[in-house]
Order: C-alpha cells, then sequence, then structure tokens
C-alpha cells in the first residue's frame, strides 16, 4: 500500500522505487528533500523529477518511451498518457516538468514556494481518501 500510496502521491512524476527500499525512498516528498530541512522547494521537486526521469530514459534520447516506463497495468497506463500531451507515445523531459509544475502547485497549498511536512501529510491523507474510495468501488 505505500508504494501505491507514493506512487499515486506523485503520480506519473516516473516512481519507480525498487522492491526493498530505503524508507525514505518509500515516501517522495522525503526523497526530493535533498537538504534534508524538512520541507522540499521546487528546485528540489524538480532536481528529483530529473534524476528519476534521467534513470528511466535507458537510452539517452531525453523521451521516456512505453517501454522504457515503469510498472505495468492499466492506470498505470493512463497515468503516463496524461502527461504524453503531444500524444506521440513517449514523454519529454518538458511533459514531465509541466507536470509535475502542476503538482507541486496542487501540493504547496499555503503558495509559499515549498511542501512543508503538515502539506505533505494532508496530501498524503487526500490520497489515501481516494484510494480506500476506489478500493471500495
Amino acid at each position: 500500500m505505500k508504494k501505491t500510496l507514493a506512487a499515486a502521491l506523485l503520480g506519473a512524476t516516473l516512481v519507480a522505487g525498487s522492491a526493498v527500499a530505503a524508507p525514505q525512498d518509500r515516501d517522495p516528498l522525503a526523497r526530493a528533500d535533498a537538504d534534508n530541512d524538512g520541507t522540499v522547494t521546487k528546485a528540489e521537486f524538480l532536481a528529483d523529477v530529473d534524476a528519476r526521469f534521467a534513470k528511466l530514459d535507458a537510452n539517452k534520447d531525453g523521451k521516456i518511451s512505453k517501454e522504457e516506463r515503469p510498472g505495468d497495468g492499466e492506470r498505470r497506463g493512463r497515468m503516463m498518457n496524461r502527461i504524453d500531451t503531444n500524444n506521440d507515445g513517449a514523454i519529454s523531459l518538458d511533459e514531465q516538468h509541466a507536470q509535475a509544475d502542476r503538482r507541486f502547485a496542487r501540493l504547496d497549498t499555503n503558495g509559499d514556494g515549498k511542501i512543508d511536512k503538515v502539506e505533505g501529510a494532508a496530501a498524503r491523507e487526500r490520497m489515501r481518501g481516494a484510494m480506500e474510495r476506489r478500493d471500495a468501488n
């Protein structure tokens, strides 16, 4: 459930994760907090997106193809397809950044340019509720 929650929280920002991950790897916001100060700035958030994008872009062509995308399943495919705004079947870094910008704005509820622990916890609770409603149907 934690891996699903993390993937859903940052959605299609290409959360790959591993089966045996360190605790901060399971929490996308903790992973993005490069200076470990308890908050995630937009620069840290985008740096994390860039690092994950680079890992997934196996052939280094600047795009994440369907073959390079982690996981499988219909839900993951829909999430990834939403990022592919030009419908070319691949996700560019620009498309990934546009999606990450929107997500950061939703998470930064007080608009101070950073996501603090309170905002992160609130986002996790919203996602947990959404997942419970989805699972109940």
